[in-house]
């Protein structure tokens, strides 16, 4: 199923690393731009700790998601909590949901942003959610499902019913900000604009990355 888990304008992702001055490993991460990326931990308690960052590249951003995953796991980072055996409970729970749904329109909108059709991207976005809550050994039965329905139906729920941007202006509706999308929908410039209001949440989480 390899191959219909790539949307064919896949592009290299690092796995990062960071690491204290004694050589403990404090984080694992995974993202196209480790740089920017890691600028968003400098708000973490232990960022003061971090001396030093390793990166890990890979074929896909699925193939990094992959490997963080098993990093998560077997070399036990210091601050990671999706994955571990701390990551348990009802509000982890939800919470890996939440962090599952992110990964899915962050991966749906990179695709789109590279030139794949939506059909591509909507499966490379479904693909991304099932990876991410297998990653986190929290949800297995879900996450089962969801594998099922992307291997026999080509798609979730969540991932078939996903209303990705059109262009505004010559420009895709996530490279604008919030206010400014808004704006244009008031003046009628946007063909399907209800996607950023109603995801204005998401859109805040995901931002940094998508534009950076």
């Amino acid at each position: 199923m390899q191959q219909t888990r790539e949307t064919g304008t896949s592009r290299p992702a690092a796995v990062y690393r960071l690491w204290d001055g004694e050589g403990k490993l404090l984080y694992v991460g995974s993202s196209y731009d480790p740089e920017v990326r890691v600028k968003g931990h400098r708000r973490a308690p232990w960022w003061p700790l971090v001396a030093r960052r390793t990166d890990e590249w890979h074929v896909s951003r699925e193939a990094a998601y992959d490997a963080e995953g098993q990093a998560i796991i077997h070399e036990r980072p210091v601050h990671n909590v999706v994955g571990t055996p701390r990551h348990t409970g009802p509000t982890e729970r939800g919470r890996v949901q939440r962090e599952a749904s992110d990964a899915r329109w962050l991966v749906a909108l990179r695709a789109v942003r590279n030139g794949a059709t939506e059909e591509e991207a909507r499966m490379a976005g479904g693909w991304a959610e099932v990876e991410y809550l297998e990653a986190s050994g929290l949800l297995p039965r879900l996450a089962a499902k969801w594998r099922d329905q992307m291997e026999r139906e080509g798609g979730t729920d969540h991932s078939r019913r996903m209303e990705l941007p059109s262009v505004v202006n010559g420009r895709l509706t996530w490279e604008m900000r919030v206010s400014e999308v808004r704006a244009a929908a008031a003046a009628g410039a946007v063909v399907r604009g209800s996607w950023v209001p109603q995801n204005a949440e998401r859109w805040a989480r995901l931002e940094p990355e998508l534009i950076g």
